[in-house]
């Protein structure tokens, strides 16, 4: 994904073992819709992206500068709550408008 990014993305991975297929596959798909939303629509210059397992949880957080105003019933997001919460994890949106915007997963392993 950060090859095909048109905006300098920064990665950071801290996950020691193979994550079960279901985590990895949501993890998956929001580091992909928040790096293409930011891309897209946001006029940030700068991606970040960190995945950790600390324990029984996996947290995904991307961030970045642009204008914010991240719409959570927008259907992208929408779509990312409904895969998280199959899972039972959750989705934080903190994006003012302005910015800047953190998306957080944080998904149960076992």
């Amino acid at each position: 994904m950060a090859e095909r990014c048109g905006i300098p993305l920064r990665t950071e991975f801290a996950v020691g073992a193979q994550l079960p297929q279901p985590e990895e596959t949501a993890a998956y798909f929001v580091v992909s819709e928040s790096v293409t939303n930011a891309a897209k629509r946001c006029g940030t210059s700068a991606i970040s992206v960190r995945v950790a397992r600390s324990g029984r949880v996996l947290t995904v957080r991307i961030e970045h500068s642009g204008k914010g105003g991240a719409d959570p019933a927008g259907s992208g997001l929408t779509g990312l709550l409904s895969r998280l919460a199959a899972l039972d994890g959750v989705l934080r949106i903190d994006s003012p408008l302005g910015g800047p915007t953190t998306i957080t997963a944080l998904l149960p392993c076992v």
